[in-house]
């Protein structure tokens, strides 16, 4: 859907107290780059799912953002990342972003749910299927490139990791490409070359190193 018309779901910040409203996308990154500009802080968050995805190889998928993005512009980032629309549960925008943007079918697996028995039951599908849970949810502040501005944006976040053992295609022009590395690779990249990397990957890595180690540990285990 066109960001000119897309409603999103938003969050007022305000002190400790945090209400849930519908915003038109565009609205909402227009809005809160003069908040920043002007006040150095935003005034609401906007939902996004972000999904880490691993192939066959236990290799992390990245994908390069198109030059085209309103922000982050060529940075590497997560293999999906999008905003919940107002009328779609959380887990429906993962499973329907995952198509869109990687033309990969995917079941999400309730956190509430065994994930390494579900994990078990579907091996035989990872090559048609994606098998993905849901790790964190948290409102986090993320500094990003907003053409010719750096400015803080604030963004709750749901984080998810899954596994897929089939091509996969950019279909949507969301990225430019994909890239596969192994975590340590992309550890040590990161450091080397910290600019390449968007905020959101590089706050994800650092706070979930156990949970992304222990997910890859867990998968070879249950899959090989």
């Amino acid at each position: 859907m066109s960001s000119k018309t897309e409603q999103v779901i938003c969050w007022i910040l305000w002190n400790k107290h945090k209400w849930a409203i519908t915003y038109d996308r565009s609205k909402f990154y227009s809005e809160q780059t003069k908040q920043f500009l002007e006040t150095w802080k935003p005034s609401m968050a906007v939902s996004v799912i972000d999904v880490f995805l691993f192939n066959e190889s236990w290799d992390l998928i990245i994908q390069k953002r198109s030059k085209h993005k309103n922000h982050n512009p060529w940075l590497l980032d997560k293999a999906v990342g999008w905003h919940v629309q107002y009328w779609d549960p959380i887990d429906y925008t993962v499973m329907v972003e995952t198509v869109e943007e990687l033309q990969c079918p995917s079941l999400v697996v309730k956190e509430e749910e065994d994930f390494e028995q579900r994990l078990r039951l579907l091996k035989d599908y990872v090559k048609t299927l994606a098998i993905i849970s849901h790790v964190d949810t948290d409102i986090i502040m993320m500094d990003k490139q907003m053409k010719e501005w750096t400015i803080t944006i604030a963004n709750k976040k749901y984080l998810y990791m899954g596994v897929y053992w089939w091509r996969l295609k950019n279909i949507d022009k969301e990225a430019m490409w994909l890239l596969y590395y192994t975590f340590d690779d992309l550890l040590e990249e990161m450091k080397l070359y910290p600019a390449m990397f968007t905020y959101d990957l590089k706050y994800y890595v650092e706070k979930y190193e156990h949970e992304i180690r222990s997910f890859i540990w867990l998968i070879k285990d249950t899959l090989d």
